[in-house]
């Protein structure tokens, strides 16, 4: 299905498979549409057949496509219906004479049920008999409970209980003495809990009973194949040790590799894997393997069919070696003549790709602090701030060191005015601010004025002035490398799926700084433009209408021939603040909603709180969560005072990035101790929680040694003695994050009609935009890629506009909206062309939902210089949808325009940001761009096109 033929790894092969190939080879995806909806007449013809098993992947249905076809299948199909059954493969292993550990089945199905012609075909191919009725046993428990018995035979424990579906991950380990552990697949960071009741076993359903292997350095084996003569093993962390999941920096599990080329493997293991590979005719497969008795024997435990190795970078270079080969060898064979530049296509009448828009999220950024003041307008002392505004009716900023002196100015006079009490003391908390952080990047204020209603025959009067003080939410060095990463994805994934789309971008942002910055460096990676590149914002705003801005980048485009592209000055950034900036159209509904969520985490009143997701694990009321944080916080201001005061805080890390300092780092806790620990619980503002937890994360990624050494209760003793306190801030980190997944998705609404209301107050404009991309995009002749970079806001709102849209949602269970999220791949418009002229087509759009560059737990996140986490892939939000459909389900809100209001664009609020080369992105993190050579502005195009030979992926593994 589309999220394995798209995973990273299979679009890092693929990619260098057409590389190698220069061009005689081409990748067609079939994609879910055509996989699940088409008869296989009208799947897409090819010479080469990539075809694996997955969730929802109809194997009957692909089985008759290559019956109809005939390709050559890299991975045979009728053989992966033996992976369904954990019998089969025990049974095709024994004949293979590979050693398994010692085992005995309960069947109470019958026994596995084999298709007759998968009989015969392995009947022929291997000489075993596999299938055939099977009387269910009588199973018992020894008396003492130490061992089962099963037809009379005896297996001691411990032993393990694997339910005969290969597709059933739920496996136990019971032990001598009683108790047993769960294994299943991974959820977080866990792959296995213990169970001290787990003691009898199953009687529901059927089950393998195999002897539990005591492995060496407690670590199981994963092989990979890639034909017969190509092997890659990885050893992990056996999940029976302690269930936990060491992850790396991609949110993968953290793998050893062994690689064939260093002779880790023995000759004879690499045997059975070659046996493996060719019995169940599958020449890209992996299976799992225990080693024992200090390496001197081994046992096959499992066979998983299709897999790829993840982030391995020889392994991708070799595999697409591999492949290319096989390819261009089928290619040469008897009966398969290359088509050549004049052969038509043959699918026409299939599914492709044809539009793409997604919006992002911003890359990483530093945490915000903020102060805010309210200026009592009547009082002589706050005419200094009245004076800033300069006549303004709308918000302004001031970031430059002169404009911020003139804060500081206002803030002496008006102290010289007469501001006493506690105004005196705000004012002198503002001008330490304004000393403090006037050189760091990010710190700004902003003014922003009310005026009263407008009424005939009168002036508006300034009613309320706000002063919002803030510093941080700064592009940092790991967010270069998320931006980076995420275009290059969106390009090899873009460069199998439709390439021409590459030719047709457009690139809208928010006028942040950390929003342009994240789409410059995603812009030059997109277009294949490394660094040194940089943008520099136009002197005059670009047009209002939308053709303008369309003329602007489709001059962009390149031109092709042989299938090479010409590589593309990168597409200029239009600033649209109407669509992507902050609105204060839902604040007083948003400030509703907030007071509303404070009886959440408050004493008292439970019967007021509104039934929101809390999980399981938590066995606790929220109230009771936010009690315990203010302990542990509590608990660790102490040690923090202390170790500053008794530590050389300088020397407990050598290197700070995105200008961060021990002073820094100290301030910021302070301030949430403040707002957690001094202050009484009914009065806590649950908008704390969202800065807890962001702090959290921020300081586990950059400056995770200062983190666990300052808040260690024994300083500067050995990393045994502080265990117990990293304990500690593991139980802090999991408490803010259920509180913040509780608390920050209904800040934007907490029932469906206020969800729907603050959406189109905020999100409204954006999701019109998204709208017309997509109609234009269907009436339009070429492909294209639209996309939209914005902050946190305006993602929540426009998913809960399409969650209340009516839509038929596949997973309405939203994950957390880190950075880089993207908002589905996006909306992508399908088409197919079923009839003769342009006219008989038809068209589908699908949407897919990616929580960005997340961590599951990112205290146990292994990291890397870059201390970035990688972008998780996509989740799908809808099934393949009706075209008509998915337009008149999100136009839907386009009602809830208010009659009259102005929707037509606003000059002022567009800016365009034009590429400017051999200059560099400032990152303000202290860091330096990667040096490169300026890379040649033209690919060579060949003279002739090379005979292309069609391979086509249809099933995701």
């Amino acid at each position: 299905m589309d999220i394995k033929a798209r995973s990273k790894a299979m679009r890092e092969i693929l990619t260098r498979l057409v590389e190698r190939a220069r061009g005689a080879i081409q990748v067609k995806v079939f994609g879910d549409k055509v996989i699940l909806d088409e008869d296989v007449e009208n799947w897409p013809r090819c010479d080469v057949l990539i075809s694996f098993f997955s969730t929802d992947f109809p194997l009957d249905k692909a089985i008759s496509y290559v019956k109809l076809r005939n390709p050559f299948c890299i991975n045979d199909l009728p053989p992966q219906a033996l992976l369904w059954d954990r019998r089969l493969v025990g049974a095709v292993l024994d004949h293979l004479q590979i050693p398994t550990p010692k085992r005995l089945e309960v069947s109470r199905d019958g026994g596995p049920q084999v298709d007759e012609e998968l009989k015969r075909l392995m009947k022929s191919k291997l000489g075993v008999e596999l299938g055939g009725f099977r009387v269910t046993p009588e199973v018992s428990l020894r008396r003492d409970g130490n061992a089962i018995i099963i037809d009379g035979k005896v297996l001691e424990k411990p032993f393990v209980e694997k339910p005969v579906s290969g597709e059933d991950h739920n496996v136990y380990i019971y032990f001598p003495g009683g108790g047993g552990r769960r294994l299943f697949r991974k959820v977080g960071n866990k792959s296995s809990d213990f169970d001290p009741s787990l003691n009898h076993p199953r009687t529901d359903g059927s089950y393998i009973y195999e002897e539990f292997i005591a492995v060496d350095s407690a670590e199981d084996i994963k092989v990979y194949t890639v034909g017969t003569d190509y092997f890659h093993a990885e050893t992990r962390r056996s999940p029976v040790i302690d269930g936990v999941v060491r992850r790396n920096t991609e949110g993968k599990e953290m793998r050893h590799g062994l690689s064939r080329f260093n002779t880790h493997l023995s000759e004879l293991e690499k045997s059975y894997a070659a046996k493996i590979c060719q019995a169940f005719g599958q020449t890209v497969c992996g299976f799992d393997m225990l080693r024992c008795e200090g390496g001197k024997s081994c046992k096959v435990i499992d066979v998983n069919g299709w897999s790829f190795v993840k982030g391995n970078e020889p392994y991708y270079d070799k595999a697409a070696e591999i492949l290319a080969s096989l390819c261009m060898r089928v290619s040469a064979s008897s009966g398969r003549p290359l088509p050549t530049a004049e052969t038509p296509p043959q699918d026409s009448f299939t599914w492709r790709l044809k539009a793409n828009v997604t919006v992002f999220r911003h890359a990483d950024r530093t945490p915000k602090q903020k102060l805010k003041f309210n200026f009592p307008i009547g009082d002589p002392w706050t005419q200094p701030f009245v004076k800033l505004l300069n006549g303004e009716k709308e918000e302004i900023i001031l970031r430059e060191r002169e404009q911020l002196k003139l804060v500081a100015r206002a803030v002496e006079e008006a102290k010289a005015l007469g501001a006493c009490g506690e105004d005196l003391a705000k004012l002198t908390q503002l001008n330490n601010a304004l000393f403090s952080k006037i050189d760091l990047p990010g710190t700004k204020a902003q003014l922003k004025p009310v005026y009263s209603k407008r009424q005939a025959g009168q002036a508006r009067r300034l009613t309320k002035l706000t002063l919002v003080f803030k510093w941080g939410g700064e592009f940092t060095h790991s967010a270069r490398y998320q931006s980076r990463d995420l275009g290059e994805y969106m390009k090899k994934d873009l460069s199998i799926m439709n390439k021409e789309a590459l030719q047709n971008v457009k690139i809208y942002t928010s006028s942040e700084r950390r929003v342009i910055a994240s789409a410059e460096v995603f812009a030059a990676t997109l277009m294949d433009h490394p660094p040194p590149f940089s943008y520099s914002v136009s002197s005059s705003p670009t047009p209002s209408s939308r053709s303008s801005q369309d003329d602007n980048s489709s001059s962009l485009s390149g031109h092709s021939k042989n299938g090479c592209y010409l590589r593309t000055t990168p597409p200029a950034l239009i600033i649209r603040k109407d669509l992507l900036d902050d609105s204060n159209a839902a604040k007083d509904l948003m400030d509703d909603v907030k007071k509303r969520l404070k009886i959440l985490l408050r004493p008292g009143e439970p019967e007021k709180r509104p039934g929101l997701t809390w999980p399981k694990s938590m066995k606790k009321e929220p109230v009771e969560v936010v009690k315990e944080v203010i302990e542990l916080l509590s608990s660790f201001r102490a040690i923090m005072q202390r170790n500053f005061e008794t530590m050389d805080v300088d020397k407990i890390q050598e290197q700070w990035c995105c200008g961060d300092e021990p002073w820094l780092f100290r301030e910021r806790w302070e301030k949430l101790f403040e707002d957690f620990c001094d202050v009484e619980q009914r009065k806590f503002d649950p908008s704390r929680v969202s800065e807890l937890y962001d702090t959290i994360k921020y300081c586990a990624l950059h400056h995770r040694q200062f983190l666990f050494a300052i808040f260690g209760e024994n300083a500067g003793q050995d990393k045994d003695h502080n265990q117990g306190q990293d304990r500690k801030l593991h139980e802090l980190y999991g408490r803010a994050k259920a509180l913040f997944d509780l608390v920050a998705p209904q800040e934007y609404g907490i029932e469906p009609d206020e969800k729907e209301e603050i959406g189109v107050l905020t999100s409204l404009p954006l999701l019109k935009n998204i709208v017309e991309d997509l109609e234009a995009a269907r009436n339009d002749g070429g492909s294209s890629l639209t996309l939209y970079f914005t902050k946190e806001s305006h993602i929540h709102t426009l998913v809960n506009l399409v969650l209340q849209s009516g839509l038929p949602i596949a997973n309405r269970r939203i994950p957390e909206l880190d950075y880089c999220v993207r908002f589905t791949r996006s909306f992508e418009l399908y088409e197919r062309n079923f009839g003769r002229s342009n006219s008989d087509k038809e068209y589908s759009i699908k949407l897919s939902l990616s929580e960005g560059a997340h961590s599951s737990n990112v205290l146990d996140s292994t990291l890397d210089g870059r201390h970035s986490l990688n972008v998780q892939p996509r989740r799908k939000l809808t099934q393949h949808l009706p075209y008509s459909l998915v337009i008149e389900k999100l136009s839907k809100h386009f009602g809830r325009l208010t009659e009259g209001e102005d929707t037509d664009t606003d000059t002022s609020l567009l800016e365009t940001i034009q590429p400017q080369p051999r200059r560099h992105i400032n990152f303000n993190d202290g860091s330096s761009d990667d040096t490169a050579q300026e890379r040649s502005s033209v690919l060579e195009i060949l003279e002739h096109q090379p005979p292309v030979l069609r391979t086509s992926i249809h099933q995701p593994g």
